[in-house]
């Protein structure tokens, strides 16, 4: 345990310059949106910019992970000779990405919320569904993150291999392997084998479908729509195989 805190606290050493511009960015963006909101007397204009900057935060993730992985390039010899198995040193990094996403997402939704609550009650919204659908929405934006996050580290670890072998034309077979995965799920997407996989455990959940913003007003209509587990619990198990595979290649295959 004390081993991995250790690691914790080196990754966040790495790649803490991310965090802090990610944050000073936040911040300005909020404030001014916030000040030009009062000045130009459009409301919820913060609350709407906030949920932009959220969504945005789907890159967080692939975004510190690659530059906490191209940090770790450099010295490559000196990460992989750490005692450490290569899903404690990958899981570390994961972990540490997960929490500085959370955090940069958390002062966003309370600025938003705060921003939110400041405006005068020009509306009555649903307020359970309007919950319901921020807590989907930021759990669609975190597990995205995580997901393109995982995919990233595979793909990483995978050239470091290869340009073992042939070198500068390395990167050029990632993109070849990147565009066949993706081609090769655009295709399993369309099956009936896809479809038996995902299309399962069905529930309501709200989907704000008209939003008009003016100076006068603000409208939302909230409906819902269904969503499948399956495609959650597929996602996941895609994730942790990724995950293993990875692992296994950084310990196994991967030379300095």
């Amino acid at each position: 345990m004390k081993n991995w805190s250790g690691l914790l606290r080196k990754e966040f050493r790495v790649s803490r310059a991310l965090l802090l511009g990610v944050t000073a960015f936040d911040l300005l963006v909020m404030i001014g949106f916030f000040l030009a909101s009062a000045r130009w007397g459009i409301p919820y204009l913060t609350a709407i910019i906030g949920a932009v900057l959220t969504a945005m935060h789907v890159f967080f993730l692939p975004l510190y992970l690659l530059i906490s992985l191209n940090t770790e390039g450099r010295n490559l010899h000196l990460w992989l000779h750490n005692p450490q198995s290569g899903a404690r040193l990958l899981g570390a990094k994961l972990l540490n990405g997960l929490l500085a996403l959370l955090l940069s997402i958390g002062i966003v939704s309370s600025l938003s919320l705060l921003a939110y609550n400041l405006e005068p009650s020009l509306i009555q919204l649903p307020i359970d569904n309007v919950w319901l659908f921020g807590f989907y929405f930021l759990t669609v934006i975190i597990t995205g993150s995580v997901y393109m996050g995982v995919w990233l580290i595979f793909y990483w670890t995978l050239y470091q291999v290869l340009k073992t072998y042939i070198g500068k034309w390395a990167l050029l077979l990632i993109l070849l392997i990147v565009g066949f995965i993706s081609w090769f799920g655009s295709w399993l997407s369309g099956t009936r084998l896809y479809e038996v996989m995902i299309e399962w455990g069905y529930v309501e959940l709200p989907s704000p479908l008209n939003m008009e913003v003016s100076q006068q007003a603000f409208e939302l209509t909230v409906s819902t729509f269904p969503f499948a587990i399956g495609n959650v619990i597929f996602d996941l198990i895609t994730i942790i195989l990724v995950f293993i595979m990875t692992c296994w290649v950084l310990d196994r295959k991967v030379e300095v």
